[in-house]
């Protein structure tokens, strides 16, 4: 997806957001400024404060209509921004993790990956598959783990070099910012 309000019209027509509106109408979407990169905000629970920076954005909450606030459940697919091939699959807090390596300079001595987190892949992707731009690869995972913590989906976007594994590529790394350089998900 070249824009991400493109990205979250592909999450509404595949999870059928719109079943409710007419035919020219547009989901809202809503963030909790905790929700969005670099916040140290926490959007739930007590509302007070991450131990770090938020290395991402976090989607759930939208408006069909007017006074109607709605956010995901487990039933939300999760689409792919673009083609990629699938780097690793590892656990996080509350699910799954998958981190897909989007097109990249082969000539680089870094990697661009995103990493779409608080998820369940679909079970035919393995480490090395390759995905197609708005194929679903997963789920939102059920956040029973935390409860005071809505189902949503976390995207990352980070630049690390290539030497680093496709294994290690995980949150133990993904904090450590002497190895790695954050990037907006929305704007990259």
């Amino acid at each position: 997806m070249n824009r991400f309000s493109d990205y979250l019209s592909v999450i509404s027509q595949i999870n059928n957001l719109t079943k409710d509106l007419g035919n020219n109408q547009n989901i809202q979407w809503l963030f909790h400024c905790g929700m969005l990169f670099l916040s140290q905000d926490k959007w739930w629970g007590d509302f007070k404060f991450r131990h770090a920076v938020h290395e991402g954005i976090d989607i759930t909450y939208y408006r069909v209509q007017p006074g109607c606030l709605k956010n995901f459940d487990d039933s939300i697919k999760v689409p792919a921004m673009g083609k990629g091939i699938v780097l690793n699959i590892c656990d996080d807090f509350l699910g799954k993790t998958l981190v897909i390596e989007h097109q990249n300079d082969p000539s680089s001595d870094k990697r661009v990956v995103f990493v779409y987190a608080h998820i369940l892949p679909e079970n035919h992707l393995k480490m090395g598959h390759t995905i197609q731009k708005g194929d679903v690869i997963a789920t939102v995972c059920d956040t029973h783990k935390n409860p005071l913590l809505p189902p949503h989906l976390h995207l990352s976007c980070f630049e690390i070099p290539k030497n680093i594994m496709p294994k290690d590529l995980n949150w133990s790394l993904f904090p450590n910012h002497e190895k790695i350089n954050l990037i907006h998900p929305v704007f990259r």
